[in-house]
């Protein structure tokens, strides 16, 4: 066990602003459009690529920075959550923004934050606006932060837009029912800009038929199309082909099945702006490079990282990693307002035993209770540690699950063993 207190954290200056403030969440673009509107960020001098759905945005956004960097474009990247440093969020040219760019930001807007009562991610939102146009990046990816249709990325008017899928995830704003969360997610759509869908999977594509255009519709297994592999450790796209792009056996940087569909459709999304080079695709899909997403941070004893956090991503991770790696000890958590019960069930799958973490930040569920639920599922050793920072000193092949929040305090307890 570690002999130190406390995680280190990394300061975090726009998250401290808003610690202990609870601005009124209200489902709404009417602040983050005043606010733009004051800075005079209406239209701005970059191209953008707004990427929505339950799972996979996040890698998806990752392929599709990766493609556009390799073929030349100067690059903005903007995700959340940040993993360990809240510089992470934003990114130009895959390189998160320097601690006193942030410090710079954070002084300029803050009066913009406060007169306009601007929620943290719509403060987050704001500072990649106006990062991605003072860097004069060319083209620039927002990864939408919840749903969409109120979601305040919609402010960085895409010239493309992309869902990968819509499964059960944020119910409370969302709905409980998948075509309202459908709906949702589809309100990033804009009339003659291609909206390019994961697949045809009831009802993402029925409700866009309803709802879009369709000759502005891309959707998977109807016009472009991807199969492929993984062999242990390595993912490969075996072939994909959409319109004259026709690309076979090309190694992915990013581990998993599900990572070959958000390939396609980062391929697929760029390649309805520009002009793609068949060497130049493969040589970013195989650079691609995605923190806390099925990340091999430690071989012997394995560690394996990855922020799943609802239960049809946590089912994807099991079945992949029972597939191609076998048995492995889970690390797992859960937030307050997050359906992490079910969860518990396909994690059993791996192993008999669990250990089970409460994250520092506010929204981790309490330990206590994700013992008791362990216990219901089946465990027949349930393992309490008492902080994250007790995982890197585990001997045995472990799967840190359930949350971004903790792949990124294992993270920093991994850095921090380091330097002892």
């Amino acid at each position: 066990m570690p002999p130190f207190g406390g995680l280190y954290y990394f300061f975090m200056l726009l998250y401290d602003l808003y610690k202990g403030k609870d601005y009124r969440i209200v489902p709404t673009l009417d602040r983050i459009q005043k606010a733009v509107k004051f800075l005079g960020l209406e239209n701005l001098h970059y191209v953008s690529f707004q990427v929505g759905g339950t799972n996979g945005k996040g890698s998806t956004c990752a392929f599709l920075e990766s493609i556009l960097r390799h073929h030349g474009y100067k690059t903005g990247w903007f995700v959340s959550p940040h993993l360990v440093e809240e510089e992470e969020r934003w990114r130009i040219n895959g390189q998160k923004m320097p601690s006193t760019k942030l410090e710079h930001y954070v002084k300029e807007l803050k009066g913009v934050f406060e007169r306009f009562e601007l929620t943290y991610f719509e403060a987050c939102t704001l500072i990649a606006l106006k990062y991605f146009e003072d860097e004069k990046v060319d083209v620039a990816v927002f990864e939408v932060g919840m749903g969409g249709r109120w979601d305040a990325t919609k402010m960085c008017n895409p010239s493309v837009c992309v869902i990968t899928n819509v499964e059960r995830d944020h119910t409370k704003w969302l709905g409980t029912d998948v075509e309202s969360r459908a709906v949702e997610k589809l309100g990033i759509y804009r009339k003659g800009v291609p909206l390019i869908l994961g697949s045809m999977k009831f009802p993402l594509y029925t409700k866009a038929l309803e709802m879009c255009d369709p000759r502005d519709l891309i959707v998977g297994g109807l016009d472009f199309f991807s199969y492929g592999r993984i062999s242990k450790e390595k993912t490969v796209l075996e072939e994909y082909v959409w319109k004259n792009m026709h690309i076979k056996e090309v190694p992915l940087g990013l581990w998993g099945k599900w990572q070959i569909g958000n390939a396609s459709l980062a391929i697929t999304a760029a390649g309805s702006l520009i002009k793609l080079n068949a060497d130049i695709l493969k040589e970013a899909l195989k650079n691609t490079y995605w923190e806390g997403r099925m990340e091999i941070v430690r071989s012997n004893p394995l560690l394996i990282l990855d922020g799943a956090h609802n239960t049809d991503s946590i089912k994807k991770v099991v079945r992949e990693v029972k597939k191609y790696i076998g048995g492995i000890t889970p690390v797992f958590t859960g937030l307050k307002e997050k359906e992490w019960k079910e969860s518990m069930y396909f994690l059993r799958e791996l192993s008999e035993r669990i250990y089970l973490v409460q994250i520092k930040h506010h929204r981790g569920e309490k330990l206590e209770l994700l013992e008791k639920h362990a216990k219901e599922v089946g465990f027949r050793e349930v393992v309490p540690l008492s902080s994250s920072e007790e995982v890197p000193y585990i001997d045995e092949d472990l799967l840190v699950i359930g949350s971004l929040y903790l792949v990124g305090e294992v993270k920093s307890a991994m850095e921090h063993a380091r330097k002892l």
